[in-house]
């Protein structure tokens, strides 16, 4: 007999004949539905317990099962076996999985009236003096969104491309003496080192230079938080205010050095601005942008809430944009076709330009973009969003309390063949072409940035960056990569990177 689980697993993709078996069994739905099933009028849903889950040890629960490295693969393929919807334990948190695409859209998009991220993500964040819109909730996320929304605004992109320009140009110098001397190179590490310039540059308009000095001591302070908040976000009890890891000590003193930096900078803007007549100010940076702005209300930012939303664009906007462009790299040199047709359209979009001029030669890449839509749909760097209910609901005829912790397994719908026809082939083209009937093209599967109204509002910034650096890359680079003793792995790190991805440059 199928388990509930496993029944709302078929029914979801569409099987007649378990459609029967469900109906039989209790659950109403439209024949094609993608939604969360409901229940019959009066029929109660069933109590969390019911849902199925690795077996875990008594206190521990599924602790020694999990390593944090590889958490969205771990989920994934408890997915694959338990089902769209199940439960686990971490310790004595029990944890509910949920990888239906339509149900995390809706769980998204219910935010922020029943939704809400992971509480500990909040509570972590307030430790650390870091939240800012990422991390806000209710009204107070409500006021800074449409705050930082504003410095996201095309306009600022516009006026921000000369120095992205610039930054693209030192990135194409640096890398041209790689392919000069054959030398292998981490890519990830060299795209850290361009994604940190950009956005530093952008957040407060400070020009680091990561990328023609050997100094990366700035960058190294960045790369120390992450690893930390996701441990600590997933901790099943705050066990650093009992004893800290030597990790954590380091990364504690790099924060200091990270808000130090920044709160010197706000300084700085705050008396340059106070200069200039208000009304003929227009913000040259994300720093500028958030203390010029105003709320409905007429009112500004604090100085904790911009510092907040400065981390978090730095560790946000250097982080998932350089991961993102690795993976593309990697995915590029596994398929040398797909490379070869990227540096066919950077040739005739650019002709004799050796980087794309202006944001309207940026819009003409196609192409590119569709790669990169291909390798966020493939290599998401968000493959997991931490969420929970601020009250009690209803997810597939399940109980859920209020405070339960949800983990929503972002990438596996876009693995799936019911969403994407040849779901685990990279295949670029499928994002220009008008889908025929017979293949699958659910973009509502594939949800890189996020949905509903607490959709990633640096998506335009990342997509620019993607797109600016490969059109480089293809119209001056052939990327080829270098086998090592350990093949490339997905790290989970609150992000999802690639370790042991090694490249060699060639000029064109």
């Amino acid at each position: 007999m199928l388990n509930r689980n496993r029944k709302l697993k078929l029914y979801s993709r569409g099987n007649r004949q378990d459609v029967l078996v469900a109906l039989f069994k209790g659950l109403t739905f439209k024949k094609g539905e993608k939604s969360m099933p409901s229940l019959p009028l009066n029929k109660k849903p069933d109590p969390l317990s019911t849902l199925p889950g690795p077996k875990g040890l008594p206190i521990l629960g599924n602790l020694l099962q999990i390593d944090m490295q590889k958490l969205h693969l771990i989920l994934e393929g408890w997915s694959e076996q338990y089902g769209e919807i199940y439960r686990f334990k971490m310790a004595n948190k029990t944890v509910v999985a949920i990888s239906n695409p339509s149900w995390i859209q809706t769980i998204l998009k219910d935010r922020p009236d029943t939704y809400r991220r992971g509480s500990a993500i909040e509570k972590v964040g307030a430790e650390f003096e870091s939240n800012g819109v990422f991390a806000a909730e209710g009204a107070e996320w409500q006021r800074q969104r449409h705050v930082t929304m504003q410095a996201f605004k095309t306009e600022n992109l516009r006026r921000f491309y000369p120095e992205l320009y610039k930054i693209c140009e030192r990135l194409k110098k640096r890398w041209q003496v790689f392919a000069d001397t054959g030398q292998t190179i981490d890519i990830r590490k060299e795209w850290m080192r361009f994604t940190v310039d950009v956005t530093t540059q952008f957040a407060f308009g400070y020009d680091i230079n990561l990328l023609e000095q050997e100094d990366d001591s700035f960058q190294r302070h960045l790369e120390k938080f992450l690893p930390v908040f996701n441990r600590r976000a997933n901790a099943p009890f705050p066990y650093w205010h009992f004893i800290k890891l030597p990790s954590e000590r380091a990364m504690e003193a790099s924060l200091a050095v990270i808000k130090e930096t920044i709160n010197g900078f706000v300084q700085q803007t705050r008396y340059r601005l106070a200069q200039q007549a208000e009304a003929t100010v227009q913000p040259a940076n994300f720093l500028e942008a958030l203390l010029l702005a105003r709320d409905e209300a007429g009112e500004g930012l604090s100085n904790l809430e911009i510092q907040g939303n400065i981390i978090t664009m730095l560790l946000a906007g250097e982080d998932t944009t350089a991961h993102t462009l690795s993976w593309l790299l990697y995915l590029i040199t596994e398929h040398p076709a797909v490379q070869h047709k990227m540096q066919q359209e950077a040739d005739a979009v650019m002709g004799a330009d050796r980087l794309p001029q202006d944001m309207g030669v940026i819009e003409q890449f196609n192409y590119i973009e569709a790669v990169a839509q291909e390798t966020l749909r493939l290599k998401s760097v968000t493959p997991l969003l931490f969420m929970e209910p601020i009250k009690d609901v209803e997810i597939a005829g399940i109980s859920i309390p209020k405070g339960t912790s949800l983990m929503l397994i972002n990438r596996f719908g876009a693995l799936q063949e019911e969403n994407f026809t040849g779901a685990h082939n990279f295949r670029p083209e499928r994002w220009l072409e008008a889908t025929p009937a017979a293949c699958n093209h659910n973009r509502n599967a594939s949800a890189p940035f996020g949905a509903g109204p607490r959709f990633c509002p640096g998506r335009n910034l990342a997509l620019l960056e993607i797109k600016m650096a490969m059109a480089m890359v293809c119209k001056n680079f052939s990327v080829n990569r270098v086998e090592t003793e350990q093949p490339v792995q997905e790290i989970f790190s609150f992000t999802m990177m690639p370790d042991n991805l090694m490249v060699k440059l060639a000029a064109r």
